[in-house]
């Protein structure tokens, strides 16, 4: 596809509106997969370790970084979430096919894999809709 160095006033609108429907859906599935993973290692998860909050902070910061970009709605934040996420859904296909770990990483799989094509749809829509107007 070709660089687009302008849009009509239209399309301009059509893309805001776009980005104004997906903005909240995007943020509930960063959200949603936050919270996957507090309930997993907090209530779910068999280890047995004297500090469980230090093992959730390392798993939770690099999410809980890229959650102000989504809130601002900036579209570099989205591209950034795109990058961040498919990590979880690397670690959610590898514990999908073990016997035991197969409800958490079937859920991070989807959520990490939601969470990447939502990002992407948000940049993309969000850059063009901020294009000049010809």
């Amino acid at each position: 596809m070709a660089k687009r160095f302008s849009i009509s006033a239209s399309e301009q609108q059509h893309y805001q509106g776009l980005c104004r429907s997906y903005r909240p859906i995007l943020i509930l599935n960063h959200i949603g997969l936050m919270l996957v993973l507090i309930w997993w290692h907090l209530v779910l998860s068999e280890i047995e370790l004297q500090h469980p909050l230090l093992l959730l902070s390392a798993v939770l910061l690099p999410l809980a970084l890229s959650l102000w970009g989504n809130i601002n709605g900036s579209y570099k934040g989205a591209i950034g979430i795109c990058f961040i996420s498919l990590f979880y859904f690397t670690t959610g296909v590898t514990h999908w096919f073990h016997p035991t770990l197969w409800p958490i990483g079937m859920s991070e799989a989807l959520l990490g894999a939601g969470l990447f094509c939502l990002g992407m749809l948000y940049a993309r829509w969000k850059g063009l809709s901020e294009l000049p107007v010809t």
